[in-house]
């Protein structure tokens, strides 16, 4: 995970699959995790630092149990550190949630609300982020200009904010936008084009020639596909790498046109939205891209769906939970298709697949002390978690479109 707590400085993680994989390697034990609902607007917000402390007493309180004061205040620290960083606080979003184990912790901003827990285990309940990554709800949008390029987060689950969160396209304490003027010379916008290279007078790569063949709206167009490239790179690297989220674009017609020309991007929607950036304000994008996303999603679906029933009738696919999680624990689930929110308790060994359904889904996971937070698992994310860790994609659906009623279906990778 990397240690994020370095002097006052705190980083946070985008959610990811890729994340949730970290998260679920090899950790010291014990594992503490925190998850809570937060608010991004005053007065509601003032609740959530001492909402936060309580849940981080309740964590001091349960391991109080099994190990000394001076070892409870070294896995405490990154908590305390992050409640005593007021900036945070004034810019979180609508759920939280840490995970932290001896010198690590890793902080994520979720634009849904999360259950309160609080929970010291072997290893870290990654449930809400492993629901959010498998909801295929969250896009990100790139809202372009000919000058400007800026990349906003959002979500259409039910719970979730109508409001983009930015994405920094620098490091820390840099516009988070980019500008025209990190990729091409400033001299395209001076009154005469100048042109660069070898001149009639044998002069070198580094001279300039003033005039030149082409005219100033040719340099301007060669020289805004230089700027498109440049956001193309920057964007796949900073943003859509680490997201792994479908990429809707916000832009005029004859500059989308040339962006997906020169897009080097898996994750660019081939539909976009044809507006002129200038005029639109950021309220504005989520129902410009809520029909555009929703088209995306529904081929998504449609698509998973076919290739589930295809695989099924090849012997390649399964619908019985214990056939699933043998071939989970083997690494041979390529997807693993979810029934969304649905809780099955129960018990999955991940060394042999072997599962065992137990009791009641816990109506509190905030508990402390001697008595366990968490009595029982959600057998449906304990797949969900091994099919991610194995490399495979985990896809949750609606109740009615799932192929099965067991809560899972599963296409292989191999027989």
């Amino acid at each position: 995970m990397g240690t994020l707590f370095s002097g006052d400085t705190l980083s946070l993680r985008t959610v990811s699959a890729e994340a949730v994989r970290e998260l679920l390697g090899e950790h010291p034990a014990p594992c503490l995790s925190l998850a809570m609902p937060t608010h991004r607007n005053v007065p509601d917000n003032r609740v959530d630092r001492p909402a936060y402390h309580h849940l981080v007493e309740a964590l001091g309180m349960a391991l109080s149990f099994s190990h000394d004061r001076d070892a409870v205040d070294r896995l405490l620290e990154p908590f305390r550190a992050l409640g005593e960083n007021v900036p945070f606080w004034e810019h979180t979003r609508d759920g939280l949630v840490v995970f932290a184990t001896a010198g690590t912790a890793a902080v994520f901003l979720l634009p849904v609300p999360v259950q309160p827990l609080a929970l010291v285990a072997r290893r870290f309940h990654t449930l809400p982020l492993v629901r959010l990554v498998a909801a295929a709800d969250r896009y990100d949008a790139l809202v372009l200009t000919s000058r400007t390029a800026h990349v906003y987060e959002g979500c259409f689950r039910e719970g979730a904010a109508d409001t983009l969160d930015p994405v920094p396209l620098h490091e820390p304490g840099w516009p988070p936008e980019i500008d025209r003027a990190e990729a091409v010379d400033a001299e395209t916008w001076q009154p005469h084009r100048v042109q660069h290279g070898m001149g009639p007078r044998g002069l070198g790569p580094g001279s300039v020639v003033h005039g030149g063949a082409g005219s100033k709206q040719d340099d301007i167009d060669a020289d805004t596909e230089i700027f498109l490239r440049h956001v193309d790179a920057v964007v796949h690297d900073r943003v859509s790498r680490r997201s792994g989220l479908p990429l809707v674009l916000v832009a005029l017609p004859r500059l989308a046109a040339v962006f997906h020309s020169v897009t080097r991007n898996p994750l660019l929607c081939d539909e976009f939205v044809g507006r002129d950036a200038h005029l639109l304000r950021a309220g504005d994008i989520p129902a410009l891209v809520a029909p555009v996303f929703n088209r995306f999603r529904e081929r998504l679906v449609a698509r998973e769906l076919r290739r589930f029933i295809v695989a099924r009738d090849r012997g390649l696919g399964a619908d019985d939970l214990s056939d699933i999680a043998r071939a989970a624990v083997a690494g041979r689930v390529s997807l693993l298709l979810l029934a969304r929110d649905r809780f099955e308790p129960g018990r999955l060994d991940r060394a042999t697949g072997a599962i065992a359904f137990d009791g009641a889904p816990p109506a509190d996971l905030s508990r402390s002390g001697d008595e366990p937070a968490l009595r029982t698992e959600d057998l449906l994310n304990g797949l969900a978690e091994t099919v991610l860790l194995h490399g495979g994609d985990v896809l949750a659906l609606d109740n009615i479109r799932m192929p099965t009623e067991s809560g899972a279906a599963a296409i292989y990778r191999y027989a």
